[in-house]
């Protein structure tokens, strides 16, 4: 083995070692099983956020509040549809947008805002199969658009 293969060699094992003993330099059990575990899981989460380009953050929490939208719009539960809307609401139709300025308007004009074909867009959506942009998440063609905005999971926009 030439010198420069010795000394690589020498120097991955190094690198190696100090990974696995440097928690327990630290006042914690260096387990190379657990590291490796972190180190999987940390990697999966990065691989795995396919909403990171729209500034979605925690992936788990988004498709929680995906569902928990699609379960209050299948259940008509308006009030609780108006809470996961940001305001103002941006209301696309016929070229043209207008907003939805607050709750009370929201659930004034609900059945003008949720209509059948939002409704059946959002319930026919698997959250993995949205198209995701730096806008936001797309359901459907486009019917509904959801975001993060100051920490919050939101319905942003729809499309009529």
């Amino acid at each position: 083995m030439s010198k420069s293969k010795s000394v690589r060699t020498l120097l991955v094992i190094g690198t190696v070692l100090l990974h696995l003993t440097s928690p327990a330099l630290a006042g914690q059990a260096a387990e190379p099983g657990q590291m490796m575990q972190q180190a999987a899981r940390q990697q999966a989460e990065s691989e795995h956020n396919r909403y990171e380009v729209a500034g979605i953050t925690d992936p788990v929490a988004f498709e929680a509040f995906f569902d928990k939208l699609q379960e209050a719009v299948k259940a008509g539960n308006k009030a609780q549809v108006a809470r996961m809307v940001q305001y103002p609401l941006r209301i696309n139709k016929d070229g043209g947008s207008r907003y939805v300025q607050n709750e009370q308007q929201f659930l004034a004009e609900y059945d003008e805002i949720v209509t059948p074909k939002v409704k059946e867009a959002l319930l026919a959506q698997n959250v993995r199969e949205t198209f995701v942009n730096a806008q936001g998440v797309m359901v459907g063609n486009g019917e509904l658009w959801l975001g993060q905005s100051g920490g919050k999971y939101v319905w942003f926009a729809v499309n009529l």
